[in-house]
């Protein structure tokens, strides 16, 4: 068997790859928990794939929804269906089988399902997907033989029809129990195949061949009938016969006229032309014009002949009945209008004598032309429509070999042209085993042909073309859905690097922005503490210049408050000057630095003298009065 054209490759990329819109891809994790449940999943549909259950089913995808209640299922496996349902189906719409078969053919996705799940689903090596690939390449090939073999099968006839039958079934058992190790079963599969073919061919070979002997030989025959009709017709038209000599042209002559013939015409020989007997036969020829000279014509010829004509027939015709008996005549032949073969000679001989002496002026008429069996004509038609129509075996466009459909009385017949038999235009036909089924006339053909009663089977469109293209098309799919998958995965890993690169701005950006609002917070909460601490500084100070001589301040001086006062205020230098109450000089400031110690509750104001100028006013105020 021929090697599969299919790439291995491209099949495993639409397994693994494909995704079919209408199906559902469940999300799978990683690790031993996903092979896990690849396994308990491929468990689950290798169940559902028993011959019991997948007879209810039209196709995988449908098992695979009522199993999974079209929740979906590993990837492998919708894949897996999608593509042998379409396989099959492409498959079974191109070639017109029997209805038995393809409802046989329609099961054997779940077969070759049943066969490939296992491995594509669960983590096989590269060395035991190899020889799967290999063991179903085997399978291709042997579903293309098998095809050819199907597109011939009829059921008729029905005594026969179980052979093929017979041996697609220990085919699909065979393959419906088959493991991941099939190699020596898919061989042995393989080589009963083959026995089983060779051993057909064999006998369908020795069948056609003596079918075709046979009815080679037959529609010679009847050719050289049809001749003999056409060359008596001739021969005798228009001229005026006694009675009892129609009838022995008509019942006993015309099959002599035929056998002889038969015996001298070459076999490949097709004329319509009556001369040609002459030509292949003289003697034959030149009895039958003696009859015409005696019992057609008067004068001395027919005298001189008349002695010997009864003897010459009779030598002529040895051997030969009467019909009834006759190869030639058929099974519907009116029955002679003689008792016996003595008797046909003594009425001729008769019907002779008084020809001569001139008594059968009554019973003579004018010759009828002998009317073809019924046979004959439906074989070859009437002389003049065969002659005048005449077909040419190229004008048909067939050739020997070719198959056809027949429709006979509402049954599909196959049919296989086996023979063209070119002297009485008619074609053989035979069944699947070689057996005759038709045979038709060229024009019958046509006819038929033209009415669509019969069409030629085309070419059987083989499995693995259907395997190889579907591949070739749902590989470019997958492959376009994969790029078209990792374009999105860069696509989606760029957005989301650009993404978090817009985050890191924005908050880089909110960072800065933090910041420059923190440190316009802090230079304005800085001013407007300087501008505070300014207030405080500048009504300090203006508490301070308002110190009247006499005033006291508290200093805390080794955890031990002191007091001074003030003494010496000159306002130019901005200098106070402070002394204990002994009088003596403590402590000097500036009004700067007296200003801060006070903003830092270094130093307490305990008066600013304001009493004292008070009670010296009053002391003046007193002195003055007492002078």
């Amino acid at each position: 068997m021929s090697k599969p054209k299919w790439e291995a490759s491209s099949y495993r990329l639409l397994i693994q790859h494909l995704r079919v819109p209408e199906l559902v891809y469940p999300f799978e994790l990683g690790g031993s928990d996903a092979l896990a449940e690849r396994n308990r999943q491929t468990s689950l549909i290798l169940e559902n794939c028993a011959e019991t259950e997948r007879a209810q089913r039209s196709s995988l995808v449908q098992l695979l929804n009522e199993v999974f209640e079209d929740r979906g299922c590993i990837a492998q496996a919708n894949n897996l269906a999608f593509f042998l349902d379409r396989v099959f189906d492409v498959w079974l719409r191109k070639n017109p089988f029997q209805e038995e078969l393809a409802g046989i053919f329609q099961t054997w996705r779940f077969v070759f399902f049943k066969f490939s799940l296992p491995v594509y689903a669960g983590m096989p090596g590269a060395q035991e997907i190899k020889l799967h690939e290999q063991q179903l390449g085997k399978l291709i090939s042997m579903m293309d033989s098998i095809g050819k073999s199907a597109i011939r099968w009829c059921p008729v006839p029905r005594r026969s029809k179980h052979l093929f039958l017979d041996q697609l079934k220990q085919i699909e058992t065979s393959l419906d129990a088959i493991g991941i190790n099939s190699e020596s079963v898919i061989d042995s599969i393989e080589a009963q195949w083959v026995g089983y073919t060779d051993k057909q061919k064999e006998k369908i070979a020795k069948i056609s061949e003596r079918l075709i002997l046979s009815e080679y030989r037959k529609n010679h025959s009847q050719y050289c009938l049809w001749l003999a009709y056409h060359y008596l017709n001739v021969i005798f038209k228009n001229r005026l016969v006694p009675r009892v000599l129609q009838n022995f042209l008509r019942e006993f002559w015309v099959n002599v006229v035929a056998r002889k013939i038969e015996a001298s015409l070459p076999e490949k020989f097709s004329s319509r032309e009556a001369v040609v007997v002459s030509s292949y036969d003289e003697k034959l020829d030149q009895c039958c014009k003696n009859i015409v000279r005696v019992f057609c014509h008067k004068g001395e010829s027919s005298f001189q002949l008349a002695d010997q004509i009864i003897d010459d027939l009779q030598a002529m015709s040895k051997d030969m009945s009467l019909p009834g008996v006759s190869a030639f005549q058929d099974s519907q032949s009116v029955p002679s209008s003689f008792f016996s073969n003595e008797s046909l000679w003594q009425d001729l001989s008769d019907c002779l004598v008084n020809l001569l002496q001139g008594q059968l002026s009554n019973d003579v008429f004018e010759f009828e032309m002998l009317q073809l069996p019924e046979h004959l004509e439906q074989t070859f038609g009437n002389i003049d429509q065969f002659k005048n129509g005449s077909m040419e075996f190229e004008s048909l466009n067939i050739s020997i070999g070719d198959w056809f459909e027949l429709h006979d009385q509402e049954e599909l017949i196959t049919l296989k042209l086996i023979a063209d038999f070119n002297q009485s235009q008619q074609l053989l036909f035979s069944n699947h085993l070689g057996m005759k089924a038709a045979q038709l006339s060229y024009h019958e053909f046509a006819d038929r042909l033209a009415q669509a009663n019969i069409k030629k089977i085309a070419r059987v469109q083989t499995f693995s073309s259907v395997f190889d293209q579907a591949v070739k098309g749902l590989a470019k799919i997958a492959e376009n859905q994969k790029q078209a998958r990792l374009q999105a995965a860069e696509k989606a890993k760029a957005e989301a690097e650009k993404l978090l690169e817009d985050r890191r701005k924005a908050e880089e950006l909110s960072r800065q922005q933090a910041q420059e609002i923190a440190q316009r917070t802090k230079q304005m909460l800085a001013k407007r503490a300087d501008k505070e601490r300014l207030e405080k500084e500048n009504a300090v100070a203006q508490l301070i210049r308002a110190f009247n001589l006499g005033a006291w301040i508290s200093i805390n001086q080794a955890g031990e408050a002191q007091r001074f006062k003030l003494v010496v205020k000159l306002a130019a230098t901005g200098k106070y000057v402070f002394v204990d109450r002994l009088g003596i000089k403590k402590k000097e400031f500036i009004e700067a630095d007296l200003v801060q110690a006070l903003l830092n509750k270094e130093i307490e104001i305990l008066s600013d003298g304001a009493e004292f100028e008070e009670s010296l006013e009053r002391v003046v105020s007193r002195i003055r009065m007492q002078k």
